[in-house]
């Protein structure tokens, strides 16, 4: 076992004994939540399974959002993201005074430079393979470039699903071309076949998945919103593209979360005396978010209602009768349907599109966009973004934040930059 492997372990039994204190505490507080402890339970149990690859030389598969996770399931391997538990934990390590260490340029992305001194300090297992990205930004091409540079990953097999560009027929059929490259190297490189039928019975679990938690989204449209900002997506994101794909559980957890905002929605009551704000937030949800949504329920009683990581409403069912369709249904998933992925990749058209049906759906009152400083795409087209929210007659902020750095825009600044435009545009009076 190489020392950086050894590093990335020890760390990953920080996370798994942080997790399960976090579960006790859960279970033994006045009212304990199911859904956080079925689903801290199943991170816990995605974390036990990396570390029992690494002790037991059992095959581990580096990949990240959008690749079809589902595919690893039906092939019997486990897999994780190298930044995701970097993110998860970050209030509880020193990563981001390493990451300033490290010798990467400042102007970027969080998220990429996270990424990239995790495995360079060897604070995450190496993998057996990598499954890398050529979308939906440049630095996705970066991150990889220096995971294969890093010690102990040099020799690493790695393989790049490369996306085509529209979001028509054939470029899903070209996309499914990539899945099927996909799985040639993964047999080559792992020693695994793909079992088109359990590829089958995974496939019809995260359908399950996907519509129960288009279910949830459907109840916080109601006013007021039944839970706190960014609740669905916190969770939906981690169970969808950073955990093992097919696991009932997943499904449950959702399940229970829209049978709770249901009670809820009938008893008209939401997480706040009195909702005053409707906000929808245009991006993926920060590793700062707890802090944001609280200061905004506290000080004005807004509430994001809806942002771009939790909107669930654009997945269609994939049609599992043949193994073509399965892979067309993957290739539609992970390129027009996962969040930051849809928004980013191709034309602007999508981005506009999502934030007036989801202004209008959720009854929004004001539009946040973030400006995360790694979005410099998104934040290319904030003049067609402006045109449409003042065709929408709503008020937008628009901010400079880094969504993976919270020290980037300090939390009194964003305080001071919310209360003025709420107060410019008399919202919450």
């Amino acid at each position: 076992m190489t020392t950086a492997t050894k590093k990335g372990l020890q760390r990953y039994y920080e996370y798994r004994d942080r997790i399960a204190g976090l579960i006790q505490s859960i279970q033994e507080s006045p009212e304990p939540n199911p859904v956080l402890i079925k689903f801290f339970t199943l991170v816990n149990e995605q974390d036990k399974r990396v570390i029992d690859c690494v002790e037991n030389g059992k095959p581990l598969l580096s990949s990240w959002y959008g690749s079809a996770p589902e595919i690893y399931s039906a092939m019997d391997i486990e897999y994780f993201c190298p930044v995701d538990n970097i993110l998860a934990h970050q209030p509880f390590t020193n990563d981001l005074e390493g990451m300033d260490a490290a010798n990467i340029p400042q102007d970027m992305c969080g998220l990429i430079k996270l990424g990239a001194y995790g495995v360079e300090a060897g604070i995450v297992p190496v993998p057996t393979a990598i499954i890398a990205m050529l979308e939906p930004c440049d630095a996705q091409s970066a991150i990889h470039e220096a995971w294969k540079n890093a010690e102990g990953w040099r020799d690493v097999p790695i393989f790049a699903l490369d996306p085509a560009y529209g979001v028509g027929t054939k470029d899903y059929a070209y996309f499914a071309g990539e899945l099927r490259r996909m799985i040639a190297f993964l047999e080559d490189h792992v020693g695994r076949k793909l079992d088109w039928n359990r590829l089958r019975e995974v496939i019809e679990v995260t359908n399950q998945q996907y519509a129960a938690w288009g279910e949830y989204n459907e109840l916080r449209r109601a006013v007021p919103c039944p839970h706190n900002s960014f609740v669905g997506g916190k969770l939906g994101w981690v169970i969808t593209q950073h955990m093992k794909a097919g696991l009932p559980g997943a499904v449950e957890i959702f399940k229970m979360l829209a049978f709770d905002a249901e009670q809820k929605v009938k008893a008209k009551q939401g997480p706040m005396p009195k909702e005053k704000i409707r906000v929808l937030w245009a991006d993926l949800i920060p590793t700062w978010s707890d802090a944001f949504g609280g200061m905004l329920e506290q000080e004005w009683g807004a509430n994001i209602v809806m942002d771009f990581q939790s909107y669930a409403a654009q997945y269609d069912p994939i049609d599992t009768s043949t193994e073509e369709s399965m892979l067309l249904g993957l290739a539609k998933r992970n390129m027009a349907e996962v969040p930051m992925i849809r928004q980013a990749r191709g034309k602007v058209d999508v981005m506009i599109e999502d934030i007036t049906r989801i202004a209008k759906d959720y009854k929004c009152d004001c539009v946040i966009f973030p400006g995360h400083v790694g979005h410099k795409d998104q934040s290319a087209s904030i003049g067609f973004l402006k045109e449409a929210c003042r065709e929408l007659k709503l008020p937008l902020l628009a901010l400079t934040v880094d969504n993976f750095d919270p020290r980037y825009t300090p939390m009194d600044v964003l305080k001071r930059q919310v209360g003025e435009f709420f107060d410019a545009h008399g919202l919450g009076k």
